[in-house]
């Protein structure tokens, strides 16, 4: 017992040589092959839905704000349903929660396609963000724990990668094969694999919580069999890396949602691109320009070992240096310029992904990171891409009355180039430039939140690890460690 009190060897001997040497674990790459498989689709799906909405609203008369709630209610389920995945994770057995979660997205996109009514559609849209929450928050929760630090962040970069592919995917070949054939069967064929990769998922390995922090087996079961407690939850709240992480994040999460909905408007009423210009280059810069912020934010993860304070600074110092390109997005006078500005902002705004869930890895107890990385998720959309399109459709139409361009920062923005134009005869006047400068308070925030946090990260890194070393504070009288 004296070594377990002093955090030594355990009965259950020292760690894995693998995870001593920074090896992925036996079956890290089955899980994140099924994982990432899983974020591609739903991605796909979620972007399908705009990309078919006219023809959907068309065949079942709904109005355009009928077919803008479809995708406000998938974020809205998606964000209230993962704290229940996220308390699930944290204490069931994961590749079969993540089987039911995946199961629950096929068969739901599935069913938005057999949908024959409005309120079919609502029911079919809530399930497969409840789903997709289930799998997307246990996914995160099984690579946090299969890949050590250093590998961790290309490991999550692989899998958010899936959501720039998945969106190509949806507003490129799914448009056009529901051009082609009808809208129901994209969803069809995007849901439909869903079903082979929850089988696959009951096929994955179950890690223990933790493997990947090179603590010995045993004590990582006593924390797992103890779970967390409430005082646990409430230190999760006041832990400045993991908060800085979280609200940084969700004010990227804001600038991205908002610039990204009002993007093709802007360039067709102001820039005079058509519609097919428009959907080509939307289709094209958006996803190119995330994967490539993507990708970089997993290289700023993969230096976490030697410099764990990167995990704050190369995203914080990204989101700061976007605010330029966001100005000549907006301003900007010519195409070029516009979409240089345009990815250049997009792919640093995304470069805050990876790292912010690294950053939970590092310094979250395993036991509770399903929890952790639930609000993360829900916040990134509650206090994110849920509300910004409305907060800058307000900015669009407020600035787009001669009352308010003859204030003092009306007459700033008439002067910068921000000025109203005609948006159809029923819309009236929009300033379609000061609503994505709407987004700029908010990348602010995001970059002086993330910059904020990097002197937190190595003490509360280190002092998780020295409580996963030390023997649980509790252990639950009716449930012993359990035995691999």
């Amino acid at each position: 017992m004296q070594g377990e009190e002093s955090g030594g060897a355990s009965p259950g001997g020292p760690p894995a040589e693998g995870v001593r040497r920074g090896l992925a674990a036996p079956g890290a790459w089955a899980v994140l092959a099924v994982a990432a498989a899983v974020h591609l689709l739903d991605s796909s799906d979620r972007w399908l839905l705009p990309a078919v909405a006219r023809p959907l609203c068309e065949e079942l008369n709904l109005g355009d704000a009928q077919g803008g709630w479809l995708a406000t209610l998938l974020l809205l389920s998606y964000a209230a349903w993962s704290p229940v995945a996220g308390y699930l994770a944290d204490r069931i057995h994961r590749p079969r929660l993540l089987a039911v979660g995946i199961a629950v997205w096929g068969l739901a996109a599935v069913g938005t396609g057999l949908a024959r009514s409005y309120d079919e559609l609502q029911v079919a849209r809530a399930l497969v963000g409840a789903g997709g929450a289930t799998a997307g928050v246990v996914s995160l929760t099984l690579i946090m724990d299969l890949f050590p630090a250093g590998r961790r962040g290309p490991a999550l970069a692989a899998y958010y990668l899936g959501m720039p592919a998945g969106a190509a995917i949806g507003m490129g070949p799914g448009a056009a094969l529901a051009g082609a054939t009808a809208w129901q069967m994209a969803f069809l064929l995007v849901g439909a694999p869903g079903l082979a990769l929850a089988l696959a998922a009951l096929l994955l390995p179950e890690p223990t919580r933790g493997r990947a922090e090179g603590i010995d087996e045993a004590r990582l079961r006593r924390h797992e069999a103890a779970g967390p407690s409430r005082e646990d939850y409430e230190d999760l709240m006041v832990n400045s890396s993991y908060t800085y992480s979280v609200f940084g994040l969700a004010f990227a999460m804001f600038a991205i949602g908002g610039l990204v909905y009002w993007l093709p408007a802007f360039l067709r009423a102001v820039h005079g691109l058509p519609d097919a210009r428009v959907a080509g280059v939307i289709g094209l810069i958006v996803p190119a320009a995330a994967a490539a912020g993507i990708a970089a934010g997993g290289w700023a993860a993969s230096r976490e070992v030697p410099r764990p304070r990167l995990l704050f600074l190369v995203p914080g110092l990204a989101v700061l240096a976007s605010l330029p390109l966001l100005a000549l997005t907006a301003l900007g006078r010519g195409e070029r310029a516009v979409l240089v500005g345009a990815a250049g902002t997009v792919g640093l705004l995304f470069t805050t992904i990876v790292p912010c869930f690294a950053i939970l890895a590092s310094v979250v107890m395993p036991n509770m990171r399903g929890v952790a990385a639930a609000v993360a998720v829900a916040a990134a959309h509650l206090l994110g891409d849920i509300w910004s399109p409305g907060l800058m459709a307000w900015v669009a139409g407020e600035f787009g009355e001669p009352d308010a361009m003859a204030t003092a920062f009306g007459r700033v923005l008439a002067a910068a180039g921000a000025v109203p134009v005609e948006a159809g005869p029923d819309a009236g006047p929009l300033n379609y430039a000061a609503a994505l400068l709407a987004a700029a308070p908010a990348i602010a925030i995001a970059g002086v939140v993330l910059l904020s946090g990097a002197r937190h990260l190595p003490r509360e890194r280190a002092l998780m690890l020295a409580t996963l070393r030390a023997v649980p504070r509790r252990l639950h009288p009716l449930k012993p460690p359990t035995q691999k």
